[in-house]
């Protein structure tokens, strides 16, 4: 947590700075242009100088909004302030849209119906060339802050500049051409060169406007990144245990992403489980786009891969139904079913049965194969209580259950015995015994229920036997 806030803090250091940069440069700019444009007269500069101005406005925007979207969540905002960015290139877009109008307005107006003498001097090839350096330096310094924190704000800001050393070459070349035509006396598009310049520098201001804002107004209506969401997609796809994935519902919000995923599980894993998928999901995510956050949620669906016996488990489970022992047989041409199902211990036993045969109905409906069903009801677990060991008083029984398993041939040493005084009276045997390694675990089941027949014959007096198998230590 501590290393994320240091980043935090970093992350908004270096951007606060390359924004005051930016914002410096834009005021020398600005100053420069205007200075220039009208002792000279000439459009393209004075418009270059409103340019500049609107750059200004913007970089002081952008620190703004840089520092509010930095701000970390909080109750009114789950997801963050980071669309105070996207806000703000939109404004920036409009701002750019405005002056370009404006400066096309005016530059039609010198072409057509007022002509305007420009007076050209080595100072505006001064300002303009130094204009062109600064923008290029603006510009990548701007781009690489706005790539390695995806911040939309910066991004703009750099678009920004990239395209003012397009406009400001354009100026260059339209005063160079106004120049000219003072130099030679020469009229018709020298004269008006200037203008000329000045409406193509508003043409190009226009479609990066429209560009921009388009962009962030995107973003704040939730347009979804579709390339991003299948890649999500497949991702979350590859993740063991997930069967598809039905929905991926993405959000930006400055330089961070918001997903919501659906994602399938068979019916039959636990709800552990499957909460672990979805944490692997959205790991997944994570690895895939460190900027997106996800919130994962997993529905059960029935697939292939699962048995009669565990889709007969699943069933209960969406019923809300304990059961256990589910077995499923052949009898003769068809099939049947058999399971124990738990209740609570006071439920009256009509209440009982009628549970069981919502659920065999039930069953029968999604397994249209399992014509019959026999139900074991039973009482659930209840509450744990104290089970006293009382082995110390039973030395002769002790000897005599060891006794009894190796009388049963089922080639099993039992070499730990535990005895329990249970909540009836009666005891309860837990018999810890080592079988072959070798041995599948279908036989050892088999012979652990022989050792459990054998001591409940010999001693009546034995409520539960548990065994438990281990594998034989082999020298």
């Amino acid at each position: 947590m501590i290393e994320a806030q240091g980043s935090a803090k970093s992350e908004q250091a270096e951007k606060n700075r390359v924004t005051v940069t930016s914002l410096f440069a834009a005021l020398v700019l600005t100053g420069a242009k205007l200075t220039v444009g009208l002792l000279t007269g000439s459009l393209a500069l004075i418009a270059e100088a409103a340019h500049s101005a609107l750059d200004m406005l913007a970089s002081v925007m952008t620190f703004f909004s840089v520092r509010i979207a930095g701000r970390p969540a909080d109750k009114n905002h789950p997801y963050g302030h980071g669309r105070v960015e996207n806000l703000s290139a939109v404004i920036q877009g409009v701002l750019l849209f405005s002056t370009a109008a404006y400066i096309m307005y005016e530059a039609v107006r010198r072409i057509f119906f007022h002509p305007v003498a420009v007076e050209v001097s080595v100072w505006a090839f001064v300002v303009m060339g130094a204009s062109i350096v600064i923008d290029y330096w603006r510009s990548r310094m701007l781009s690489r802050t706005a790539r390695k924190y995806n911040s939309r704000a910066l991004e703009a800001d750099a678009l920004n500049f990239r395209s003012d050393m397009f406009s400001s070459a354009v100026v260059v070349l339209g005063l160079a051409l106004t120049a000219y035509g003072n130099y030679a006396g020469g009229g018709g598009f020298l004269a008006s060169a200037d203008a000329w310049a000045a409406l193509l520098v508003g043409l190009f201001i226009l479609a990066k406007s429209g560009g921009i804002a388009m962009k962030s107004v995107n973003v704040l209506l939730d347009l979804a990144p579709v390339e991003l969401q299948e890649r999500i997609t497949r991702r979350a796809e590859s993740v063991p245990g997930v069967v598809a994935t039905r929905l991926v519902r993405l959000r930006e919000s400055g330089s961070r992403k918001f997903a919501d995923i659906v994602v399938t599980v068979p019916r039959t894993v636990s709800a552990p489980e499957a909460h672990a998928i979805t944490e692997k999901v959205e790991e997944a995510v994570q690895e895939l786009d460190p900027r997106t956050e996800s919130v994962v949620h997993a529905e059960p669906v029935e697939t292939e891969a699962e048995t009669l016996a565990q889709a007969i488990h699943a069933v209960a489970t969406e019923m809300g139904v304990r059961t256990h022992h589910e077995r499923v047989h052949c009898s003769g041409d068809h099939l049947e079913a058999s399971l124990h199902v738990e209740v609570e211990p006071k439920l009256p036993l009509g209440e009982a049965h009628d549970l069981a045969e919502r659920l065999s109905a039930e069953i029968k409906r999604q397994n249209p194969g399992i014509r019959r069903i026999n139900t074991h009801i039973e009482a659930e677990e209840p509450e744990p209580g104290e089970r006293p060991r009382v082995e110390g008083h039973h030395g002769e029984m002790l000897r005599e259950i060891e006794r009894v398993v190796g009388e049963t041939g089922v080639e099993a040493n039992a070499h730990e015995v535990r005895l329990y005084r249970s909540g009836e009276g009666g005891l309860d045997a837990i018999l810890h015994c080592d079988f072959p390694r070798s041995v599948e675990v279908e036989e050892v089941h088999v012979r652990t229920e022989v050792i459990e027949r054998a001591l409940r014959s010999r001693f009546t007096e034995l409520e539960q036997v548990l065994v438990h198998a281990e594998p034989r230590q082999e020298p």
